[in-house]
């Protein structure tokens, strides 16, 4: 279902409350890692500040080493409280491509999610054009080289059970973003790196990394 959100600038993001996001959810990535599926899966919070909708995103001097990740972001489209997995879609407005970036040389101190313009997203494809969203390709590139690449049917926690599982955390609004995990092979990524997302059901969305003070644009 299409929710009258507005969407289609780069500016919707100033209206995003949360955004939340999952650790591994799809299955390779988690037997990479060694979890199983009684380990459940672990959430965890971004500032709205981490969104950035432009072609390049100036990240903090700070961080000394991050890596990226390819993902289907969820943009909720109206106020869901503690929702069914049955009825989750129907709480959808869109959906984009997103980069997670992760600050790993901050794992230590608990800032690692924390950064700002630490989410590059792209642009929101609304609901009602998406057919199936447990059936999306996602693919990630890294100057020109892919890295990354699976799809949204690998996940182990789908979609509808995400939202209905968080709401019953907390209250989602409209805006909210989910993020909803990241296939296997996240890459240590370098200032001055251009990242490319893909999908055929989403869309293309690239950005540059650059450091904050560095005072030029790239245009994906």
């Amino acid at each position: 279902m299409s929710m009258a959100l507005q969407l289609s600038s780069r500016q919707w993001i100033e209206n995003v409350g949360k955004v939340i996001g999952t650790g591994p959810n799809f299955k390779l990535f988690r037997e990479e890692k060694g979890l199983k599926e009684e380990d459940g899966l672990s959430l965890f919070m971004k500032t709205p500040g981490s969104l950035v909708t432009a072609g390049t995103n100036f990240i903090s001097p700070d961080i000394t080493e991050f890596i990226c990740e390819v993902e289907m972001a969820v943009i909720i489209g109206k106020r869901a409280e503690r929702v069914s997995e049955a009825e989750a879609a129907d709480y959808i407005a869109g959906y984009a491509l997103a980069n997670d970036m992760t600050a790993s040389s901050h794992w230590d101190n608990g800032r690692f999610k924390m950064f700002d313009q630490m989410t590059p997203i792209g642009p929101v494809i609304s609901a009602d054009k998406v057919r199936d969203h447990q059936n999306i390709t996602l693919e990630m590139r890294v100057n020109g080289e892919p890295v990354q690449k699976d799809s949204t049917a690998s996940m182990l926690y789908p979609v509808n059970w995400l939202i209905s599982h968080i709401s019953h955390i907390t209250a989602l609004n409209p805006y909210d973003v989910i993020l909803t995990g990241t296939p296997s092979n996240p890459k240590v990524c370098a200032i001055g790196d251009v990242i490319e997302l893909r999908s055929p059901e989403l869309g293309e969305f690239r950005h540059r990394i650059a450091l904050v003070g560095a005072g030029e644009r790239y245009e994906g």
